[in-house]
């Protein structure tokens, strides 16, 4: 082995840097941070190529003092802290020249300060001799400028994710930012136009509004608990909104984001009673303690912190989350019970079984089990002998086809079966769909970020027949959609896409979930007047060659009982 040594200054301060800039969001984390700290109320960014390029943060903010300008690249200046006892208790975002030293030595970094009153600040920027300082006589605030992020480590660009990604994790960064800070209004812009614009808000209810939709107060509850050490507050679902992902449980201390492992598992235990298997609800967390109460020096980009107590916390989300519950319904046994203030008849609660019926034990039912008789589910492909249509024999409870062939009975679920061929005419490459102008256009609001979402994906709508364009700033106009979806919920159809978008866990891509989406609208339903034709066109097609008898979710839709059990079940076999 080689003899230990220092390693140059040069190459302390790459690693330094890693640890605080991972990716292009964190830079503008750190710096949208400062701009906070510096008591800014307008905070502008804007980005080229997902934030490689160029990263640029304004904000109307104290400004730095012209003559500190020098220190403010250096390792360890800050204007934040004077003592160890000051590390102790932290009250602010991070260390102002902290971040801006780490990000200037993986970048050419340019700042722009004035004090408002000051008649002159300084620009500072990177040579490659080091920094120089020049006057700057511009507005008051600081501008920080990041050009060609990562052009001495060339080996971080590798590992980084697509432009695309990278705009995203922005984009998700601020929005989380911004929730706790109703009083700043933010903008972002990226090469092709502005992306946010949150004006000020008059609270943290209405910032929510602004990121995730004007009706999400109808669903969410908003509870808080206070005692000696901690004040807790939150905005948590409401039973009926449950979502496809945990994309809005979030936990803020003292106003600062945080990665707390636990609070999926709180939050979703806490609405077990409630949440089926899949769905998550929303908890929207703010603990406010004394900054002695929480080391958040344990990560180098601070997202994690450690708490006093971590039992006494999450004792806390608890009571949070059963208080957003017991607003409108009671939980008892792990039961759904709706308040007395609910109209009507108890809802059933799914797994609860039937009451038995006099003279039928459930032992005697035990032993009058027949052998099962389905087959779970149908073989995934049929081959060429299997594909001759066979007897429809009717339709059961007006949405299960039911046919007969090859000495078996098949049960067929017309809804999921019909998604299939929609599903399957919408992905075939190279087809044209032809389109239906809608008379009246419809005008969709969208929360931020799926807006943001549709318009990176608005010409895979196109392909398949929608005519889509966008209407202000977080709203679309939808001027036609596909001839087959033209009765079909609109809305509907935007709401299931987004749902599999954010949903890690469903397979397939954007143009894929969009065929889902409408596939699953445009289908007929359980109850939907279904003619012979119907009924044999939908059988010959889903018994072809190849057809996949999975509904584009994965769900099966035929299933099949053999004669051989059915003789077997009245013993005549």
């Amino acid at each position: 082995m080689e003899r230990i040594r220092i390693l140059p200054d040069a190459v302390q301060k790459k690693i330094a840097a890693g640890e605080v800039v991972e990716a292009p969001f964190s830079v503008v984390k750190e710096l949208v941070e400062n701009s906070i700290d510096a008591g800014a109320t307008q905070v502008d960014i804007q980005v080229s190529e997902g934030g490689l390029k160029k990263i640029v943060v304004r904000d109307n903010g104290s400004g730095i003092h012209h003559d500190d300008m020098s220190l403010a690249v250096a390792e360890h200046a800050t204007s934040k802290i004077r003592d160890i006892h000051d590390i102790e208790r932290i009250g602010s975002y991070g260390f102002r020249g902290e971040a801006l030293s780490s990000i200037s030595a993986v970048s050419r970094i340019t700042i722009l300060s004035r004090r408002a009153e000051d008649e002159a600040g300084a620009r500072l920027y990177g040579t490659e001799a080091g920094f120089e300082t020049t006057g700057y006589a511009g507005a008051a605030g600081t501008t920080v400028i990041v050009e060609n992020l990562f052009y001495n480590i060339p080996a971080r660009k590798k590992f980084l994710k697509s432009m695309r990604s990278e705009l995203r994790a922005i984009r998700e960064t601020i929005l989380k930012i911004a929730i706790p800070h109703p009083h700043i209004a933010f903008t972002l812009e990226a090469d092709d136009g502005r992306r946010i614009t949150l004006g000020k808000a008059e609270s943290i209810g209405r910032r929510i509004e602004q990121i995730y939709g004007t009706g999400i107060m109808n669903d969410l509850c908003f509870v808080r608990l206070k005692d000696l050490k901690i004040a807790a507050s939150g905005f948590f679902s409401k039973p009926h909104f449950l979502k496809s992902s945990r994309s809005m449980q979030i936990l803020y201390v003292n106003k600062r984001a945080v990665e707390y492992k636990y609070l999926g598992f709180i939050i979703t235990r806490a609405y077990e009673a409630v949440a089926v298997k899949g769905k998550y609800p929303a908890g929207i967390i703010f603990l406010d303690l004394d900054p002695g109460l929480v080391d958040v020096n344990i990560h180098p980009a601070k997202r994690e912190v450690k708490l006093f107590d971590r039992r006494y916390i999450e004792q806390l989300i608890t009571g949070l989350a059963e208080k957003a519950l017991s607003r409108e319904h009671t939980v008892q046994d792990r039961l759904f019970i709706p308040s007395e203030a609910e109209q009507g008849a108890p809802h059933p609660i799914e797994g609860e079984s039937a009451p038995e019926r006099p003279g039928f034990s459930s032992s005697s039912a035990q032993d009058a089990v027949p052998p099962p008789l389905v087959r779970e589910p149908a073989e995934l492909y049929h081959d060429v002998e299997e594909s001759k249509r066979g007897k429809i024999l009717g339709i059961a409870f007006g949405a299960y086809v039911v046919c007969e062939r090859n000495d078996s009975i098949f049960f067929i679920d017309f809804h999921a079966a019909h998604e299939r061929v929609i599903y399957d005419s919408l992905v075939r490459r190279g087809e044209k769909f032809e389109s239906q102008a809608l008379v009246f256009p419809v005008i969709l609001e969208l929360p931020i970020q799926d807006h943001a979402l549709l318009l990176e994906n608005i010409e895979k709508f196109s392909e398949i027949g929608f005519d889509i364009e966008d209407f202000s700033d977080y709203s679309i106009k939808i001027s036609a959609v596909p001839a087959l979806a033209g009765e079909a919920d609109i809305s509907g159809i935007f709401r299931d896409f987004f749902t599999s978008l954010h949903d890690e866990r469903e397979p397939g891509g954007v143009s894929d979930k969009i065929a889902a989406a409408v596939a699953c609208h445009a289908a007929k339903r359980a109850g939907d007047r279904l003619t012979h034709e119907d009924t044999d066109l939908l059988v010959g097609l889903i018994f072809r060659e190849g057809v996949v008898l999975r509904c584009p979710h994965g769900r099966p839709f035929v299933y099949r009982i053999d004669r051989h059990d059915i003789e077997r079940m009245f013993k005549r076999s």
